[in-house]
């Protein structure tokens, strides 16, 4: 990664998860972070850890990035301090288990500005910066969810599709240029997801084949690092993902939401 000391890396969703692990695994790299995410407490926990550990700057960020105005204050709170900011990860989302009707509309209005406008506005000022400075990278962490329609997770997939066509597009925009951007699109993690989308299968959260969240991390930063503009890790997800590009139509759907509703136990919602 091309930055120096003088440089952070911001991420969002820092207090647990994918963003812990970016976190982690940038500090034992003696990368000095900017942590942002709605737990005050957590990310003070997760600041005292790294900074004592590693020695390293640290600074918390509070903030509710589903509120209007958020990013501003970001970016804001960032040029105000100081903090030149040469990695970008907008990691925070959230999902939804269930069909459409079985949540409030205005759950689908966080999750989209969560999910869509929160990082277009994080890249979009941030990309200035970058482009100013003559350096930068940012990691979009998208979806599996994002390469076909998803039903009982549907606004969940729809957002993660427009952040995986957004993150090329602005991608291809930066190419001949210092700026990397990378569309990172796990599959299954073992993180909080689950719970938070409203899972109450125990089961499905104890699988072995889902990914760690260091695994997810450590693809996505080699990915980086050699100049592709999306990661999928692991190879049954990179298979599901081409796969999830081909034409179906009615039987498809009806075989992928029989399989979602299966494998997630979502009984009869």
């Amino acid at each position: 990664m091309a930055s120096t000391q003088a440089h952070y890396a911001l991420i969002t969703g820092a207090s647990r998860g994918i963003g812990a692990a970016f976190a982690k695994r940038l500090a034992s790299e003696h990368q000095p972070l900017i942590l942002v995410a709605r737990d005050r407490e957590s990310l003070e926990t997760l600041k005292d850890e790294l900074s004592r550990h590693y020695g390293i700057p640290v600074h918390v960020l509070v903030a509710d990035l589903t509120q209007a105005g958020a990013a501003r204050e970001i970016h804001a709170a960032c040029k105000s301090h100081g903090w030149p900011v040469a990695l970008l990860v907008n990691n925070a989302g959230m999902g939804r288990f269930g069909d459409l009707l079985g949540h409030p509309l205005e759950d689908y209005r966080g999750m989209i500005s969560l999910n869509v406008q929160a990082p277009v506005e994080l890249t979009h000022l941030f990309l200035a910066d970058m482009r100013d400075a003559g350096q930068g990278e940012i990691i979009n962490v998208v979806s599996m969810a994002a390469f076909q329609p998803t039903p009982y997770l549907a606004v969940y997939g729809a957002s993660k599709a427009f952040l995986l066509s957004f993150s090329e597009a602005v991608a291809a925009e930066c190419f001949g240029t210092p700026i990397r951007i990378l569309a990172l699109c796990p599959g299954a993690t073992r993180t909080h997801f689950f719970q938070a989308a409203g899972l109450s299968n125990a089961a499905i959260l104890e699988t072995s084949t889902m990914q760690t969240a260091e695994a997810v991390v450590d693809a996505a930063l080699c990915a980086l690092r050699s100049g592709k503009i999306r990661c999928v890790p692991g190879r049954l997800n990179r298979l599901m993902a081409v796969m999830g590009r081909l034409g179906g139509g009615r039987l498809k759907l009806w075989l992928t939401a029989r399989a979602i509703k299966r494998s997630f136990g979502l009984g009869e919602r």
